[in-house]
């Protein structure tokens, strides 16, 4: 300290000064790490945002910045002819409009750049956030930590929190975070003030500041997803147990339930002005269902305290006994009272942990694998375990009711993410805390006697608490063998020694959350440093033709609809038209072309749509598309290929791919007896809607080469229980007629569970004859082939559904076309019922880049005919 100074610096201005920098360096950290993206994805022409949902988002965030600040709850951009009510909160797009009006962005790159900071900013959030829990739970070390741990932090919560990931998850991520730390915050307040429901004067307290600032928190999640439900769920969970323990401790509830009724009726009250958008009693809308939910949640509490009450006097399992028996009879008055509500209550709640066929087709829906989570999340699981003892610990010894509830919240949200990979993002915050706890306890138990091992512990104590060299004035004296009064200077009792063993588990922890901060670090880095945008090149120029190339669905992109009940009364104009591809697509070709997508990443028409592309009837696949309105179907070849399995289960859920594609075993080597897995494709495969327009453009293809493969079960042949049937013999056929007499014959004389059938290992060779689609003409393709040699697909092409030129005649008809990309091919197609209907015009309209490079042609006859653009549009005879 400077002479003369008056400032006193003390040890908690040094600490306070300590987690102050702590806490920026780790912010900055996390805003590093989250902006790497920036170099690959950003542009002049716009930024080439992560994933699908974002892209959404960007378009709300659009409609928002026009018309601040309005919401959108009915957008009829999207899942076309019926149009989407909008199911989550407006608070994320809200603050990144706040962000773009601050910066004066007003230009869609312009908006795309600001609004994509708002991910990493909420990352940045929660640092602090972190850092209480922790401190709240152990100490300011273990806060330390906390936050320390979250900024480094892998997995879906890092990437949904990267630049150009705008979408709400990060946060639901922070405002859940948040409102756990109020709520702890509260239960410890409420605890120590000593409120009593019996005592009126008692809730007079400012105390109850506290669990209203948890049901601020609490708001906060609700406004920007609907899922803070589960949050509530935790909250009743942990309600049943804490009371449960505190019955059989013979303690007070009374600031549990003060806690939760002050908290959610704060959410009742928060939800009324704005949260009764839509119909019905789901908990998955912002309806009038949320409040009869939070209010069963008070009402609930109420009722387990009066029962403890009413139980205090008797044994403590009679409290267990009771609670079942009033859970069984309110589960039956529920179902028999209300039936259908209680039913849905219930779905809703078994929905997080369902696996259905066509949910396990979602990416972010699909069971979390053990390798991901030991991948993700490594070396920290350690800790987590140790956390979690440190928590069990704390329950048994002071009944810590803030320790329970982690535990709980930890508990729950792990399950889940064992269900639906999608709740990782919440389980970050978890593992973050629970690592750190396991860390700070571990400090609190070797700390000292490791720094007293290392001889260092006196060196980092101030001066001014070390004891003085003199004795003090108060000593008594003692009289020496002469008489003489001696000063007795007594010696300050020897500290004692360090445990080795306690130093040893704390450098063991240190060593291991070292190594889970580098992995995750390194994880980090490497993922923002290699992320690439959701839209590549070729979808991003199909999607620019598509827009500008194709007529207004004459709608107004930027309209606000502020209810979700308009969806019951809008009517799209006679213009307006639909278009059809895979619904992973959907939001790009809302955002990218403004145009209308029947199906969307929410999953909305993925059902028709798979229906449609999996369709081997073409009458019914082309009535589909008129019912819908469908007038431009977009593929690409993941959908013929690695997307075809999710198409085929979400078109049958039970039978899946199996109508298509027959994996089976063959053999390596003879002289190894080794056997591999073989995908071989059925005919049934190149006759859906998918595969003819991808593959084939529409035309008719003859079979390529026809084999007739031979197979027997894995048991007959002794090698083992494989599901799968292995190869015998394969036949080479000249015709499908000549094969389907061979497969007769086999099967006559076949012994018992052998079969023959046409299966070709080709994917894009057709085992079976192919009639021309009639109504589909190729407008556009992008600009990769996909095949290395031996043909040319390309990546993404773009068919427009059309009447089609009617014209009278047998036999086949041709006519060379040229595509965009320079690529040519004959579009064939044979008469039915002595017509022709004919996609092509030999005369181009005035968008065509895909264009007819002859007159049609009978091959039979040699005859000769020119078709108009409009006879094909509007489906004239000629």
């Amino acid at each position: 300290m400077r002479k003369g100074s008056n400032i006193q610096i003390t040890r908690r201005m040094i600490r306070y000064s300590f987690i102050g920098t702590c806490l920026i360096a780790f912010s900055l950290l996390t805003f590093w790490l989250r902006t790497l993206p920036i170099p690959r994805i950003v542009s002049d022409d716009w930024v080439n945002l992560l994933g699908n949902d974002p892209w959404y988002s960007l378009r709300q965030i659009e409609q928002m910045a026009l018309d601040f600040p309005a919401y959108s709850w009915f957008d009829p951009m999207t899942h076309f002819p019926m149009g989407e009510a909008i199911y989550w909160g407006p608070l994320f797009r809200l603050l990144a409009v706040v962000l773009v009006i601050l910066t004066g962005a007003s230009t869609r790159p312009e908006i795309m750049y600001v609004a994509s900071f708002l991910p990493p900013l909420m990352a940045v959030a929660m640092v602090p956030v972190m850092y209480g829990l922790g401190a709240k739970l152990v100490d300011w070390k273990t806060g330390l930590v906390s936050a320390g741990f979250i900024a480094i932090v892998s997995g879906q919560y890092a990437y949904r929190s990267l630049f150009g990931f705008v979408d709400h998850h990060i946060g639901e991520t922070l405002f859940s975070t948040l409102f756990c730390l109020c709520f702890i915050v509260a239960l410890m307040k409420m605890k120590e003030s000593g409120v009593r429901l019996s005592d009126l004067s008692s809730l007079k307290n400012p105390v109850l500041i506290y669990p209203a600032l948890a049901g601020i928190a609490f708001l906060l999640g609700f406004y920007t997803m609907t899922t803070m439900v589960i949050f509530g769920v935790i909250v009743v969970i942990y309600t049943i147990i804490q009371v449960l323990l505190d019955q059989f401790r013979k303690e007070a509830s009374d600031y549990l339930i003060l806690t939760n009724v002050v908290t959610f009726l704060v959410v009742i009250l928060g939800i009324i002005p704005f949260g009764l958008n839509q119909t019905g009693f789901g908990v998955g809308v912002y309806g009038p269902g949320n409040i009869v939910v939070y209010g069963l949640l008070i009402i609930g509490s109420l009722i387990l305290y009066g029962i403890s009450r009413y139980l205090s006097d008797r044994p403590w399992y009679f409290y267990p006994i009771s609670l079942v028996g009033l859970t069984i009879v309110s589960l039956i008055v529920g179902l028999l009272a209300l039936p259908n509500l209680t039913r849905g209550y219930i779905g809703q709640f078994t929905a997080v942990f369902g696996m259905q066929a066509v949910v396990l087709t979602v990416q972010e829906a699909m069971p979390w694998q053990f390798a991901n989570a030991v991948s993700v999340f490594n070396w920290g699981w350690i800790l987590v375990a140790g956390g979690v003892v440190y928590l069990l610990y704390r329950i048994w010894k002071q009944n810590d009711a803030p320790a329970l509830f982690t535990l709980i919240w930890f508990a729950l949200i792990f399950v889940a993410t064992t269900r639906q990979v999608r709740f990782e993002y919440y389980l970050a915050a978890n593992i973050a805390l629970m690592a750190a706890i396991c860390v700070g306890a571990v400090m609190q138990i070797g700390g000292r006697d490791l720094l007293r091992l290392a001889g260092i512990e006196r060196l980092l104590k101030l001066k001014e608490e070390e004891v003085p060299p003199e004795a003090p004035d108060d000593v008594p004296e003692d009289t020496g063998k002469k008489g003489r009064k001696q000063k007795v200077v007594q010696k300050a009792p020897a500290e004692p020694s360090g445990k080795p063993l306690r130093s040893g588990l704390l450098v063991v922890t240190v060593i291991i959350a070292l190594l889970f901060a580098w992995s995750s670090a390194s994880a980090n880095i490497m993922m923002g440093s290699n992320v690439g945008g959701g839209i590549n090149s070729d979808w991003t120029a199909a999607l620019v033709w598509l827009g500008e190339n194709t007529s207004d669905p004459g709608l107004d992109y930027y309209e606000i609809y502020d209810s979700p009940k308009v969806r019951d009364t809008f009517e799209y104009p006679t213009e307006a038209y639909g278009v059809l591809s895979w619904w992973d697509y959907g939001h790009w070709i809302t955002f990218v072309s403004k145009r209308i997508p029947h199906a969307n990443p929410f999953q909305r028409g993925a059902t028709t749509s798979a229906h449609f592309f999996m369709e081997t009837d073409v009458n019914a696949a082309t009535g589909m598309l008129e019912e819908l309105g469908i007038r431009y179907v977009i593929t690409d070849i993941e959908m013929a290929t690695g997307k075809f399995w999710a198409m085929a289960t979400w078109h049958d859920p039970v039978n899946a791919t199996d109508p298509f594609q027959k994996p089976m075993l063959y053999q390596e080597s003879a002289t190894t007896g080794s056997y591999s897995t073989i995908q071989l494709y059925r005919e049934s495969y190149y006759q859906t809607m998918i595969q003819r327009l991808h593959a084939f453009d529409g035309s008719a293809t003859p079979a390529g080469e026809i084999l007739v493969v031979e197979s027997a079960p894995a048991s007959a042949l002794g090698l083992g229980t494989s599901p799968y049937p292995v190869i015998t013999n394969v036949q080479q056929a000249g015709t499908v007629e000549d094969a389907l007499r061979y497969i007769e014959e086999f099967t006559r004389a076949a012994p018992a569970n052998h079969s023959a059938e046409i299966l070709s290992p080709e994917m894009f060779t057709p085992s079976t004859d192919l009639d021309a689609l009639q109504r589909f003409r190729l407008v556009y393709e992008s600009p990769t082939n996909v095949l290395s040699s031996g043909g040319d697909i390309r990546y993404v092409k773009i068919f427009e559904f059309v009447s089609g030129a009617v014209l009278e005649g047998e036999g086949t008809i041709e006519v060379p076309v040229e595509t965009n990309t320079g690529r040519t091919f004959t579009y064939r197609q044979e008469s039915r019922d002595g017509i022709f209907v004919l996609p092509y015009p030999t005369e181009a309209g005035p968008d065509d880049v895909v264009v007819a490079t002859g007159t049609y042609r009978i091959v039979e006859t040699g005859q000769e005919v020119s078709v108009s653009y409009r006879a094909v549009m509007e489906g004239l005879r000629i």
